[in-house]
């Protein structure tokens, strides 16, 4: 299956990660703000280095699989953040999670980006929605989900780095676009 990236929205592009991103990934993967509901954990520049080769030539909708991509302001193309998807090995959705960076945060960058790129996998997938789990702590995280369009399915009780919290499951279904 063929991909359009990059992807040019009025101010953010979505493209494939590289390890010239080295130093912008690693400001915000080592920002105990942004990472505070992150699955990720701070790595060293070289487990990063690996990380974004790895993304940088991922085949992008493998069923079960991670795949990354880059969010990066359009008039610099400096790194601002980025958007992980798998695609269920089980069912039609695909799940979404994304981190931006703080200076990025609170102008409407990520949902520009994260409702791209939701627009491309209903686009170049069969699946039928897509999914957003978040910390219930994380309000900023659930506020974006809600701009998009994605509803409050359940909470569920979780274990987060060892500590007992509650999390909430968004979906956005196709038909609803």
């Amino acid at each position: 299956m063929s991909t359009r990236f990059p992807i040019v929205t009025d101010r953010t592009v979505l493209r494939r990660l590289t390890p010239a991103d080295l130093a912008a990934f690693q400001h915000y993967r080592h920002d105990e703000e942004v990472g505070r509901y992150q699955g990720w954990l701070p790595q060293t520049d070289a487990e990063a280095t690996a990380l974004l080769e790895k993304y940088g030539e991922a085949e992008f909708f493998q069923p079960g699989i991670w795949f990354q991509v880059g969010i990066a302001d359009r008039e610099s193309d400096a790194l601002i953040g980025d958007i992980g998807t798998c695609l269920s090995a089980s069912a039609p959705e695909a799940e979404i999670g994304f981190s931006i960076c703080r200076e990025s945060q609170g102008r409407g960058l990520g949902t520009e980006a994260i409702g791209v790129m939701i627009e491309y996998l209903f686009e170049r997938t069969e699946i039928r929605r897509v999914i957003g789990v978040t910390d219930a702590r994380n309000i900023a995280a659930m506020k974006l989900l809600k701009r998009l369009g994605m509803q409050r399915l359940q909470t569920n009780k979780a274990m987060f780095r060892g500590l007992a919290c509650e999390e909430h499951l968004f979906a956005l279904d196709r038909d609803l676009l």
